[in-house]
């Protein structure tokens, strides 16, 4: 198992990474960019907020090096946010969409998939951490949120609650401090 600075560190190479194709990316019309190095996760625009979310609450534990290298693609991020607003307003509406209907799709397959594999939503709720921190960002007075993507959250975290039991993280302990459980409670143990 790796640990805590090689999962940091993992997670810092990968939002340098997608910083620094974020503009090819903008400029195509794809939700899923396949970014040139080779072990890397898909581009999206959410999961580049994702990190530039959670990667500060543990930047402490990054050397000075390290530490520089997140502050200079958090710089290079919000430059580009700032330079593409409209663009990014589309994309992310668009990847919205999709991303609420994975989680959907998700919710409504995991009774059974989770009797075969224990860790199955774990690896999943990446997505609805995803959606969180899109939401955050299209709250931004330079954005408008489609209030309908609020309404169809609200829906499918009221179903989840309804089967819900409270629990400890599913993920790293790494990233605990990054979601506290009264605002990411769907992190704090697993569906029944």
């Amino acid at each position: 198992m790796k640990n805590e600075n090689q999962i940091i560190l993992r997670d810092l190479e990968i939002f340098e990474v997608m910083v620094s194709e974020m503009d090819g990316y903008l400029m195509s019309e794809a939700t899923h960019w396949t970014m040139e190095k080779g072990d890397m996760p898909k581009l999206t625009i959410g999961g580049c907020l994702m990190r530039r979310q959670r990667l500060p609450f543990v930047g402490e534990q990054l050397d000075d090096a390290a530490q520089k290298r997140l502050e200079i693609a958090r710089q290079s991020f919000e430059a580009l946010l700032f330079k593409n607003v409209v663009r990014f307003e589309t994309r992310m509406h668009q990847e919205l969409h999709a991303r609420l209907s994975e989680w959907s799709s998700y919710l409504g397959h995991l009774s059974s998939r989770m009797m075969a594999d224990v860790n199955y939503y774990a690896d999943v709720s990446d997505v609805r951490v995803v959606i969180s921190a899109m939401i955050e960002e299209l709250q931004k007075p330079v954005y408008q949120l489609d209030k309908q993507i609020l309404e169809e959250i609200t829906a499918l975290d009221q179903n989840l609650k309804g089967r819900w039991q409270v629990g400890t993280f599913v993920w790293p302990a790494v990233w605990q401090d990054a979601y506290p459980p009264e605002k990411f409670w769907w992190l704090y143990g697993r569906p029944q």
